[in-house]
């Protein structure tokens, strides 16, 4: 079945496809396990002269925003092996102007080279005459910076609306073809209280905010503040916009939704996480913000021009529905043109837990993206990405977005935990003021222990960040931090607390760290207890990435004796809770394990890709409509499967395959086409306003932003097992795009 090709006037020839598969190689710059910065965060990477150069803030205190965070960078020749961390702007071997910064904070390094020179715009916060947002220069690799302090009618602060304005530098500036530099910042009024701020959201949260930039006509030597963009019903909610030039002179800017709220509290939704402007005079003023419905996470993300008119985005390819909730696979997101839209393509992260803030750099046919790894303690980590798509082939972008089982694995004597599983307790953990939970585990990151109810007013949650223990008590201290490092091969972990006592004490093998306490505001007892991923509402924690051999919960402390006998596999005969898989009676007594299920994935073989379950692959295409794809392929396995998705996140059309015919789908309405045998032909016709195949033709709801085309289910909906399996025929797969006849 096919349309017929008289229904369009085509611009020009069908193309065919063929599949990107670059190379990736990861490696630390800043490992906080193995060196003395245990908070790292907000990096840019840049090749200046002979070199890499990444730079980002960092402390040695595993938390955000406390004093003593600055600004640092390492160095690389290849990319892949850097120096040690230097405080770049404040250690006078770094900088020939120096800023001190004892008590206060500086923030997010944003990487530009300007003729023959190194730029970087930052933030200082410190509360005195130093603080305000600086220009750094460096004039040769291997040369000390200079610092500028960016000052509006002589002051730090920009004047608008009448209010003082507090700048925070957020990506990497751009040069426009005018000379012009602008330097992504998101601005916040000094005291001030948005009018649509609802209530719940307080202080910092309720300013007035507004994504912005500083633009420079004289190379930095004076800057102005545009008054910004912002949404309509939410001008508090906006946060770190990055910005590109297009082909016909607008400057474009996406940024973060920052509303923390939920869904049900009227928080975004996943395709909502992501803000779209305009600006038709060179970043001066900008349009409203309004979504780009492409589902996403609540984070930092950067937009790089790319050779032949593409433009690539640098983001998180996963739909999150919470604030920084799931911030996983960081993926190449790519438009063929200035974009939006961005297609999903290749993720660059791997399975590694809690990634976020990409930004990246291009040398010759490499990209270099830097970017955060880990929740408490973090990680600079970098991803060498090559070779780059080249300009006269039409792409097949795989995606990497598939969420592993529920069900943890059993392996090797214990249960693996990769991000997303858990197993939940029959009955709740409860205590009288006195509690052990301990483990024999290996693992870095998340939640090894959580008993909270879903208010989460109650309870205990213990948790692994960069392979140090945390825990709340829910004590007046909150987050409590230890020092001791589970051996990256594993050992014995322990926290106990005594509410009478005023104390709570982890152990890591037999060292002990015990901390004082204030009185629990409810207690130690909650709900069912979890090990993983609880996923409660007001909870961002990460899920478990590692192997946990036992586990036991006690509702009194133990002895050391005890302590170094259940390390020793001799648990006390009390425990309350026991997750042992060599003990199959208890597991099944005190825990409950999800069903195990699949999502499916993707595979290429020679001019065969085959989809399973809900796997996916983004295909490139004109932003021109009407669309005409052609494709052909195979049903292997299953009743139902999806074998084409258009259209965005939130007006999705798919054609699919039910119990031996095909239909049309959109939202609640369908079109049939008819039956279908397990070799296919097919061409669709899309133009925004309707879709149509074969004798089937569907209307589509008004206001789409842009052609998104993908092969298999685009937006997950988790209706589709492992086992529906079909082959694309790749020789066979081809579009083009024209104006209606």
């Amino acid at each position: 079945m096919s349309l017929p090709l008289l229904a369009l006037v085509l611009l020009g020839p069908w193309r065919g496809y063929e599949v990107y598969q670059p190379t990736i190689a990861r490696a630390y710059v800043n490992d906080c396990d193995a060196q003395g910065l245990k908070y790292n965060h907000d990096s840019a990477v840049a090749w200046f002269g002979d070199r890499w150069f990444c730079l980002w803030n960092a402390n040695s205190v595993p938390e955000e925003g406390r004093p003593g965070q600055l600004n640092y960078q390492a160095t690389s020749r290849d990319g892949l092996s850097w120096s040690t961390p230097v405080a770049c702007f404040s250690d006078p071997a770094a900088c020939a102007t120096p800023v001190p910064c004892p008590r206060g904070t500086q923030w997010q390094p944003n990487l530009l080279v300007v003729e023959g020179e190194l730029w970087a715009v930052w933030t200082q916060f410190s509360g005195d005459a130093l603080a305000g947002t600086y220009l750094a220069r460096l004039d040769r690799p291997d040369g000390q910076w200079r610092c500028q302090r960016l000052l509006f009618d002589g002051q730090p602060d920009p004047q608008l609306d009448g209010a003082p304005w507090s700048i925070f530098a957020t990506q990497n500036p751009v040069r426009l073809r005018s000379g012009r530099v602008l330097a992504p910042v998101t601005i916040s009024q000094r005291g001030g209280r948005a009018a649509d701020a609802p209530a719940g959201i307080d202080s910092w949260w309720a300013q007035p905010k507004r994504n912005s930039v500083l633009y420079s006509d004289d190379r930095g030597a004076t800057w102005r503040c545009s008054p910004g963009a912002w949404q309509t019903g939410r001008s508090w909610a906006q946060w770190e916009p990055t910005v590109w030039e297009a082909a016909d002179g607008r400057v474009l800017m996406l940024a973060r939704n920052n509303d923390p709220r939920t869904v049900a509290q009227g928080g975004p939704r996943p395709s909502q996480m992501l803000l779209l402007s305009s600006s038709a005079d060179g970043g001066a003023t900008w349009t409203p913000h309004q979504p780009v419905p492409l589902e996403t996470v609540s984070s930092r993300m950067q937009v790089l021009p790319l050779a032949g008119g593409r433009h690539l985005l640098l983001h998180n390819d996963w739909p999150a529905a919470q604030f920084v909730r799931d911030r996983r696979n960081l993926a190449l997101f790519f438009a063929r043109g200035d974009g939006p839209p961005f297609s999903a393509g290749p993720g660059f992260s791997g399975d590694e837990p809690v990634v976020a803030y990409p930004q990246g750099w291009i040398a010759g046919d490499r990209l270099l993206v830097s970017y955060s790894q880990g929740n408490q303690y973090r990680s600079i980590k970098v991803a060498s990405i090559s070779p780059l798509p080249r300009p006269d082939r039409w792409y097949l972008w795989p995606r990497s977005n598939l969420p592993p089982s529920p069900r943890p694995q059993f392996a090797a004597g214990g249960l693996t935990f990769g991000g997303e599983q858990r197993v939940a307790g029959r009955a709740p953990a409860t205590c009288q003021g006195q509690f052990t939970v301990a483990a024999l585990l290996q693992a870095r990151e998340g939640v090894v222990f959580d008993n909270r109810p879903e208010n989460a007013v109650a309870g205990v949650v213990l948790v692994l960040s960069g392979g140090k223990p945390f825990a709340h008590l829910r004590t007046p201290e909150g987050n409590l931090f230890s020092a001791l490092q589970l051996p990256p091969d594993g050992g014995y972990l322990a926290l106990s607390a005594d509410a009478a006592g005023g104390w709570a004490e982890f152990r890591v093998g037999q060292q002990a760290d015990r901390q004082r306490i204030g009185p629990p505001t409810v207690g130690f007892g909650g709900g069912a207890p979890a090990v993983g991923h609880k996923r409660l509402s007001s909870s961002a924690l990460s899920g478990l990435h590692g192997r946990v051999r036992r586990l036991y919960w006690f509702d009194r402390l133990l002895t050391p004796a005890e302590h170094a006998a259940l390390a020793a596999g001799q648990p006390p005969a009390d425990a309350r809770l026991v997750l042992d898989p060599a003990d199959a009676a208890a597991l099944a007594r005190d825990w409950e394990l999800p069903a195990e299920q699949a999502a499916g994935g993707l595979r290429v073989a020679g001019p065969r890709v085959t989809f399973a379950g809900e796997a996916s692959a983004g295909v490139e295409s004109d932003p021109g409509l009407p669309l005409a794809v052609q494709l052909r392929g195979r049903l292997v396995s299953g009743s139902r499967h999806v074998l084409l998705t258009v259209g965005d996140a939130d007006r999705a059309v798919r054609l699919e395959h039910l119990d031996g015919r095909l239909q049309l789908t959109a939202g609640e309405a369908s079109s049939p086409l008819g039956a279908v045998g397990p070799a296919f032909d097919l061409t669709l016709q899309y133009d925004g306003q309707q879709v149509t195949c074969g004798t089937a033709r569907l209307p589509l709801p008004p206001g789409p932003q842009g052609t998104w085309l993908y092969l298999g289910e685009a937006y997950r909906r988790g209706l589709l097992p492992a086992e529906a399996v079909w082959e694309l025929d790749l020789p066979n797969l081809r579009t083009r795009t024209g104006a209606a006849d």
